[in-house]
């Protein structure tokens, strides 16, 4: 049987911890609200968790060392030896392949490079040449040359004229040896037997020890039978002459190859640079206009791409250069407000062959104009009166004709001029018998328009030249030049350009009066 017996409750002390009230208990943490917490916003969690990184990524206050970007691995094609890189180059003539990468600018950016593609822009070799390539190739290494066609060419050279590293310097350097290619090209390897003396003063020459015009006589085989020489039955039969014909080479230093044949009585032209289109990017001129350099630049190309004289040559090959005329008359706008003279007078005679002759192979030329807006250009400028009547002389030697008809801004212009000379004859007294002649002329304008429209060569002034026979004419040099003054030649001719100077290889160390260096440029 169980025991029982009177339960007695017995109290333990000091086992259990006092007992804490509700009401008693701290408030400094918050009761945390019963049941599951809820998920923070997306936006809160990442801002907290941000806090929190940034708090324990601190940066110490001890020194630490900025960590290196990891180095940029070269492709497959950069980590080639550059000799092979100038290969592939040279080989595609891509000009963007240097502009992919700093890696392969850095392996391009030769002067060698440079040396080449200016060669293969601008030099005239036929891939349908007959004669042999011997002495080629040491010429032109690294390049395994090989003949550009005509479009590949033009393309070429509108590029190259496009890159910084086509400058004044780079192309005036290269056109002996483009002069030399295109003599052992044509002359040399056409195996032209020359007496020894002759063949003592080609080499002598060649070596450009002297800059006067050179002649040289020789024999070789007949001719290759071209279109042109099939069309004439006297050429054709002097062609199909037996044995060997006589021969001449007319050098022009910097200038022209003439290579004559004188059993056919024919000559062809070659220019020391064949320029297809007259780069619009010099045309237009800088953001400031024209500098000494660019100036000097489009005489350079003007004078040894042949630009000078009209194609009367039967045969060819002549230079056909094309312009932008958008692009030209852009830069004669740029070249009056600046009041670049040289410049203005550089433009005017590219464009006035250019639109006279290119394509004609006839002495006949065409009509002639400029845009009129250029003379409303000068007499709206706010510069010295004289300044303002010769840039008006300048447009005027071009094309008289080009004068707006009717102008009243112009006929005031005119008022205003021979206001000023009244007043004060000792500053302005010079420009009065101009403009006395230019409101006669100007009375008569639509006459003398419709004359040179009908014979272009009758216009007042033809390739900057100017008739002292007609009534026009004399009366113009009175008053302009003096009378008994001589007439203003043809300006076609002029230039400031100093061929003949850098033929001579010592012209790096003896530079010519007024002479001109580009500033220098590398890259594509």
């Amino acid at each position: 049987m169980a025991r029982q017996g009177n339960h007695i409750p017995v109290t333990r002390t000091g086992s259990l911890p006092p007992r804490i009230s509700k009401s008693a208990r701290s408030t400094s943490r918050p009761k945390r609200p019963p049941g599951r917490p809820f998920k923070l916003p997306r936006s809160t969690s990442a801002s907290t968790s941000s806090s929190r990184s940034g708090r324990s990524g601190r940066p110490s206050a001890s020194p630490s060392v900025a960590p290196t970007p990891p180095r940029r691995t070269l492709s497959m094609l950069e980590a080639l030896p550059r000799e092979l890189i100038e290969q592939i180059f040279l080989y595609s003539l891509n000009l963007n392949l240097p502009r992919a990468s700093p890696a392969l600018a850095a392996a391009l950016s030769r002067e060698h490079i440079y040396k080449l593609l200016i060669i293969l822009a601008c030099w005239d070799d036929p891939p349908d040449a007959s004669s042999s390539y011997k002495g080629i190739g040491p010429i032109l290494a690294p390049l395994d040359y090989i003949p550009l066609g005509i479009p590949q060419r033009a393309k070429l050279q509108e590029d190259v004229f496009r890159c910084r590293f086509c400058t004044l310097d780079r192309v005036r350097d290269q056109i002996p040896t483009m002069m030399l290619l295109t003599i052992r090209r044509q002359w040399i390897n056409n195996d032209i037997v020359m007496e020894p003396d002759q063949q003592e003063a080609l080499e002598q020459f060649m070596e450009r020890k002297d800059n006067k015009v050179a002649t040289f006589q020789g024999k070789g085989p007949p001719v290759q039978i071209v279109p042109q020489i099939r069309a004439n039955p006297e050429l054709l039969r002097r062609a199909q002459q037996p044995g060997l014909h006589e021969y001449e080479l007319c050098v022009n230093p910097m200038t022209l190859i003439e290579y004559r044949s004188k059993t056919l009585g024919t000559t062809v032209t070659w220019p020391a640079l064949n320029l297809k289109i007259f780069p619009p990017n010099l045309l237009r001129g800088g953001p400031k206009g024209f500098s000494a350099a660019d100036v000097e630049f489009l005489e350079m190309l003007r004078i040894t791409s042949g630009n000078t004289l009209p194609p009367f040559n039967e045969l060819g090959p002549c230079t056909f250069t094309t312009v932008d005329r958008r692009a030209l008359h852009t830069g004669v706008n740029k070249a009056i407000v600046t009041q670049n003279f040289v410049a203005l007078e550089t433009l005017l005679k590219i464009d006035e062959l250019f639109c006279r002759f290119h394509g004609h192979r006839t002495e006949e030329s065409v009509f002639y104009t400029i845009p009129s807006e250029h003379y409303l250009t000068v007499i709206r400028l706010r510069c010295d009166p004289i300044q303002n009547v010769r840039l008006f002389q300048t447009l005027l030697r071009a094309s008289a004709e080009s004068m707006p008809i009717k102008s009243t801004e112009l006929t005031q212009w005119m008022f205003n001029l021979v206001s000023m000379a009244e007043q004060d004859p000792a500053q302005y007294g010079q420009i009065s018998k101009f403009v006395h002649w230019l409101m006669d002329f100007y009375i008569e304008i639509e006459n003398h328009i419709e004359w040179a429209r009908q014979h272009p060569s009758g216009a007042l002034f033809y390739q900057g030249l100017l008739d002292p026979n007609e009534e026009k004419g004399r009366k113009y040099i009175d008053a302009v030049y003096g009378p008994g003054a001589k007439p203003p030649k043809r300006y076609i001719d002029e230039t400031s350009f100093d061929a003949k100077h850098w033929w001579l290889k010592q012209a790096g160390s003896e530079v010519p009066p007024h002479f001109v260096r580009s500033p220098p440029q590398t890259g594509p």
